[in-house]
């Protein structure tokens, strides 16, 4: 069985637009170049519809969930698990036209010091509505600290 990529990272100028070429339920998550800086990315990016994968909106759900987990500061978890995402932000891009920095400002997102969490956007202009309103009352995601 195929089974297409989770998400896509996607090193952008947040001064641009996104990008809006991508299938149906293809998840790219926007970064600011210089977070991508040293990061191990494929050769190219794959925005081509996932096969395997569920909708785009579950597995921003999910994403969403584990970086929501990842800021608790549980006792009984230690690094030796692994299974800990890194603590990221998370804002939703909602208006393809509008540049990403714009979108984070207007998020309330602006103050997060990218030299210490990396910040993922990712667009919401392709859920359906319904998917929309859902997952906009858990963004932005701004870790504690």
């Amino acid at each position: 069985m195929v089974v297409g990529r989770y998400a896509e990272i996607l090193p952008w100028d947040f001064d641009e637009a996104p990008t809006e070429d991508f299938a149906e339920h293809a998840l790219p998550l926007f970064v600011p170049y210089a977070q991508a800086a040293g990061v191990a990315l494929p050769e190219a990016a794959d925005l081509s519809a996932p096969p395997g994968q569920q909708r785009a909106f579950f597995r921003l759900h999910h994403l969403l969930f584990r970086m929501e987990d990842a800021a608790l500061a549980l006792p009984w978890r230690g690094k030796a698990q692994g299974d800990q995402l890194p603590l990221c932000a998370v804002i939703g891009l909602t208006d393809p036209a509008q540049p990403i920095a714009d979108a984070v400002s207007a998020s309330g997102a602006g103050a997060i010091d990218l030299d210490v969490i990396p910040l993922l956007a990712a667009p919401l202009w392709e859920l359906a509505p319904k998917e929309r309103d859902e997952i906009a009352g858990r963004l932005p995601f701004v870790p504690p600290g």
